[in-house]
């Protein structure tokens, strides 16, 4: 059977830095690149692109879901290469699409800052319409499946698909203007937080892992929802290609990717949305990976990229949600195997359970996991 869909998930420490392929029918890649990991991701990043034959090495689209260390630090210097240069588009929500005023609207970036500079927190410089000028004056397309207009879906439970000329069908569904909107009130501050790329918190903790014996209990144990700003303001989609599909949910909150699944569902005439793969958002947190989510959008694969090596993802309660209440036999793919994660393919949990659990190859672990759905008629 083809392949419809290519996922990889590089490891990218503490972060997300994914590469998407989906084969055209005239024998060419159409390829998506979502966040870049850490700063120290970038190396591993360059060489990756750099390994693609040079008549082959475009990203149709470069994906920067939110303002957060973790996700922007290795975009940062991909923009101030050559690299840059072979994307066809980059979408991001920069300060500039972020409603505010009496009129409450956003503005589009012909009208704000450029790219490099809304995520370097610089000052305000007139573009081109459309593109977005890099450091070294190259103009970069900025949201122009958008009209150069935010990234977002409207009101809860909505959701915009984009049209995408003989590539997937990509369905965006988060963020919501509202969280947009929330977004603009700590700018500044998450922006400037985010290029200092503060580590903290948790990571001074010990990791302690309990026992996994009632999975029940952890996935019913009440936990907190995220209530992370720039976490909420995530760029999630849903990408589709030769009936393959895969849930990209970068840092979104669980609730607001389950009422857009939900939404999508409804309007195909379903009760819940089933797909290949579902990237588990925020690194697999409980506060994320929310009961109605596994429900809105029942997955074969689940995704899960962090090391754990500052917070401790993934969660025990958010995988013990997924492996109790998503459709059976579904494989945990995680892209570092660690004391954490090794846990999961204990043999008497997986036969209790009936899940598996896959690690990147050792042989090639800078590769992280690597999953190829297939395609179906």
């Amino acid at each position: 059977m083809p392949t419809a869909i290519h996922v990889e998930v590089m490891p990218a420490r503490l972060g997300d830095c994914l590469l998407v392929e989906c084969p055209r029918a005239d024998g060419t890649t159409w390829r998506m690149l979502v966040d870049g990991g850490p700063p120290d991701t970038w190396p591993l990043l360059e060489a990756r692109l750099r390994r693609l034959a040079p008549e082959d090495r475009h990203i149709d689209v470069a994906v920067v879901t939110h303002i957060d260390s973790d996700h922007i630090g290795g975009m940062l210097p991909f923009l101030a290469s050559d690299l840059a240069d072979d994307v066809g588009d980059f979408w991001f929500n920069g300060r500039t699409h972020l409603a505010e005023g009496p009129s409450g609207r956003s503005r589009s970036v012909a009208q704000g800052e450029s790219l490099v500079a809304a995520l370097l927190g610089a000052t305000e410089d007139p573009l081109v319409s459309g593109t977005a000028a890099a450091s070294d004056g190259r103009t970069l397309p900025w949201n122009t499946a958008f009209g150069g207009g935010p990234v977002e879906t409207g009101d809860s439970g909505g959701f915009v698909e984009v049209a995408v000329p003989e590539g997937p069908a990509i369905t965006v569904l988060s963020p919501t203007t509202q969280r947009l909107e929330r977004l603009a009130d700590t700018w500044e501050a998450s922006l400037r937080e985010a290029l200092h790329g503060r580590e903290r918190d948790r990571g001074a903790e010990l990791d302690v892992l309990g026992p996994l014996d009632d999975l029940r209990h952890l996935a019913d144990e009440r936990s907190p929802r995220d209530s992370s700003v720039p976490n909420g303001s995530s760029i999630a989609l849903l990408v589709e290609h030769r009936g393959a599909s895969v849930v990209l949910g970068a840092d979104a909150y669980g609730s607001v990717l389950a009422a857009a699944l939900r939404g999508l569902a409804r309007a195909r005439g379903a009760q819940a949305l089933s797909v290949d793969a579902l990237k588990l958002p925020h690194h697999a947190s409980r506060g994320n990976v929310v009961g109605e989510l596994v429900a809105a959008a029942p997955a074969s694969h689940y995704l899960v990229s962090t090391n754990g090596d500052v917070f401790h993802h993934p969660d025990d309660a958010a995988l013990a949600r997924v492996v109790l209440d998503a459709p059976a036999g579904p494989t945990l793919w995680f892209n570092y195997r660690t004391p954490r994660t090794e846990r999961w393919r204990d043999a008497r949990l997986t036969e209790r359970h009936g899940h598996r659990a896959a690690y990147p190859d050792p042989e090639h672990a800078d590769a992280g996991i690597v999953l190829d759905l297939p395609a179906r008629p």
